[in-house]
């Protein structure tokens, strides 16, 4: 998910448990308590427009998938460029419905430079790009 930046205040009361558990996740993620929040509100905002979009921990910070999928959405983006558009093709191969595999997309045209990041990312974990990283690593 893109960087939270400081564009409004809210102030929001949780109970006594849910601030202790924010507290403990935003200490385990090396973040304030409030930036947590932030990025929690955030991604619930998007989860009411794009109830077919789940996020996970990963690289660059929380990843939008396909709910119920291993199918990250820049993964789904890219497909749908390999296939030239066709969305009966994705849907086969995702074995999901159509509209949750349009509901992907449409998450990825609200959100591009997230999209663009992830995809960035992963390009660069290729071989030459791990080996970048790692001198020693070894192609079996």
């Amino acid at each position: 998910m893109a960087t939270i930046t400081k564009d409004a205040t809210l102030s929001v009361r949780l109970t006594a448990r849910e601030k202790s558990g924010l507290d403990l996740d935003a200490r385990m993620k090396g973040i304030p308590a409030g930036t947590a929040a932030a990025a929690y509100i955030a991604e619930g905002v998007r989860r009411s427009r794009f109830p077919a979009i789940e996020f996970r921990d990963g690289q660059p910070g929380r990843v939008a998938y396909l709910v119920g999928t291993r199918w990250p959405v820049w993964i789904i983006v890219e497909l749908m460029q390999e296939l030239n558009g066709d969305l009966a093709g994705a849907v086969k191969l995702i074995r999901k419905p159509a509209a949750l595999v349009r509901m992907a997309l449409l998450y990825a045209e609200a959100y591009p430079q997230e999209i663009a990041d992830s995809a960035a990312l992963a390009a660069r974990r290729d071989f030459a790009g791990l080996k970048q990283e790692i001198p020693d690593l070894e192609q079996l």
